[in-house]
Order: C-alpha cells, then structure tokens, then sequence
C-alpha cells in the first residue's frame, strides 16, 4: 500500500484571499490535515485567521501577511519569504477575488471594469507567475485557481464578473500546457453558491431590492442546489488536497466543479 496516495502532511501552502469565506475555510481545512500555511489577505484580520490556526493545530508553521494581490511586488514577496521559510512551495491556490456587484452593461464603468480584473486576473496572474518561477526549480508542484461558474454560463448583470472569472479558465488551461514539461499541475476549482460573507452581502442587497427578507432569499436558494446546502472552503479544500497529491497528479488543465450538483458545465 502506497501511504502517500493521499498523504498532504508537511506540504506547504500558500492561500490568498484567506481572511474569510471559502479561503478562511480552506486554510483552517488544510491545517488540520496537517499542510504547513501561508495566508494572505488586504484585510488586517488576516493575523487574527493565523492566531486561530495556529491555536488549533500549533504543530502547524506557516504565516499571516497583509498583501493586495494586485501589486505585482507584494505578490512575489509573499512566495519569496514562504520559501525562505520553508525552502520549498507545494500548493499555491490563488483565491482573492471580488465580485464588483451585479452591474447592467449600459452602467458598466471603468473604475468597474479595472477593479475587478485587477483583482481577480491580476491577482491571480501575479500569483501564477511567482509560484511557476519557484516550482519549476524544483521541478515540481501544484497550482490550484478559484473560478466560478459565472465564468462558463452567462448570467445577466455580472457580465464583468464572469468576464474575469472566464480569463482566469481560459489562462490556467494556458499555464497547465506550459508547466507540464516541469511536473507542474494547473487547475480552476469553481464554486457556485457558497456560505461565504460575499454571497450574504449579495443576498442582504438582493432582499432590501425585492422587499424581501435575507431569510427569504437563503430558502429560495436552495431548492436549486441537488445537495441541499451552500458550499463551504472545507469543500474546495478536499478537492486541492486531492489535487495536490498523488492521487491527483495526473489532472491538470481542468475546471473542476464545486457546487452541489447546480450544473454541469
């Protein structure tokens, strides 16, 4: 029996976008299973989120660091004091991002449209860039990108969103034949609705639209997820666990699913 198949205890991983939501959720997952964490964040509480790691799994080394992800120096700071740290990088999940709000293309503005690809393509190209560079020195690793189902079926009003959500498929795919030849995985998991404090925000504003009630709207969700609940960063983290050991390391250039049987794409 080969009892590494599934083994990620001593990897090391760096998560952005951590501070909350499905990163928060991911990082404290990967802890637990014994991943060595970076996380990363613009929200200062992000050293708050490595306190309560580290409470809960002290065995745990890693770091909690203030960085926008659209500034390309911060992006490589972050990789380089990781592998200072650690001599090596394993997993890199590019997670930050933002929706920008549901904007009709007649209302759609500049600062709009360069907010949110700054964020969520450059963020994540910066990150890609900085861990291919490290990984292919060591001739190895995994590269795991938050996509979304916005980014493969159109919805009306967040067409910006989907836009850069798309960018970010279509570039990991890229990125997944280029870094093959360095035993280098590239791979989106894409998220639906999930039990994340953007997805409450969006639902609070859709409620206050309607004239409905945030508990109204939460009901009407999910009888359109098969599995009957919101998705959470537990469940993107058992799919870059898999990813990112043996048991995965022949999937690359793929847009993997993470959303309670809603679609199919």
């Amino acid at each position: 029996m080969n009892s590494n198949f599934r083994n990620a205890v001593g990897k090391v991983a760096i998560i952005t976008g951590a501070a909350r939501g499905i990163g928060k959720g991911c990082a404290m997952t990967l802890a637990g299973e014994g991943v060595h964490v970076v996380i990363a964040d613009i929200l200062p509480d992000i050293q708050d989120v490595w306190n309560e790691i580290h409470e809960a799994y002290p065995q745990i080394q890693g770091f909690g660091m203030i960085v926008d992800v659209t500034k390309e120096n911060e992006m490589k700071e972050l990789i380089d004091r990781t592998v200072e740290m650690f001599g090596h990088l394993d997993i890199m999940y590019n997670n930050a991002g933002i929706n920008g709000g549901e904007c009709l293309i007649t209302d759609v503005t500049p600062d709009l449209i360069d907010k949110v690809f700054n964020v969520n393509f450059k963020g994540f190209a910066y990150g890609c860039k900085y861990a291919a560079i490290q990984m292919k020195k060591q001739g190895y690793g995994t590269i795991v990108n938050t996509g979304s189902w916005y980014g493969k079926v159109g919805h009306a009003a967040s067409g910006i969103y989907g836009a850069s959500k798309a960018a970010i498929h279509t570039m990991s795919q890229a990125l997944a034949l280029e870094l093959a030849p360095y035993g280098i995985t590239v791979n989106c998991i894409c998220p639906a609705l999930a039990d994340t404090e953007m997805h409450w925000a969006y639902l609070r504003k859709t409620a206050a639209e309607k004239g409905t009630t945030f508990e109204d709207e939460i009901a009407a969700e999910l009888p359109g997820i098969p599995l009957g609940r919101l998705g959470t960063g537990a469940d993107s983290a058992g799919a870059i666990l898999w990813l990112a050991t043996q048991s995965g390391s022949y999937v690359t250039g793929q847009l993997i699913n993470i959303n309670g049987g809603m679609d199919f794409t």
